[in-house]
């Protein structure tokens, strides 16, 4: 499995695939995998030339930091389950490839009880 920590690099690796007329299927994670995602890994290789999986724990998506830090971080055994099931590639992104000028300039927006509820 080949791995990418670089969205330019990842995207050059693409368009060479799609330049030889491969298909892309994607399955895009937050980690802690579970044999939903494997599923979906295994439909996307059987669709497709190619199988990207991408695993980003994306902060922002936590509106509590506590909840964020306790998001387990299954990297390795994530790694194992996708070359088990025959992923060619991997996306795995830190927060500032994702997030260059980082996560503070996004505006914050007070939900009340809707926020208790999701």
């Amino acid at each position: 499995m080949i791995i990418f920590h670089s969205a330019k690099d990842l995207q050059s690796y693409l368009y060479i695939q799609r330049k030889k007329g491969n298909s892309i299927g994607f399955v895009p994670t937050m980690g802690a995998l579970h044999k939903g995602h494997v599923n979906l890994v295994q439909q996307a290789i059987e669709k497709n030339e190619l199988a990207v999986c991408s695993i980003f724990i994306n902060p922002t998506q936590f509106n509590n930091q506590s909840d964020f830090e306790k998001y387990p971080h299954t990297i390795q055994a994530d790694i194992e389950q996708l070359q088990k099931a025959g992923c060619e590639v991997l996306f795995l992104p830190s927060v500032e490839e994702i997030y260059p000028i980082g996560t503070n300039v996004f505006k914050q927006y007070k939900l009340g009880f809707l926020e208790t509820v999701l």
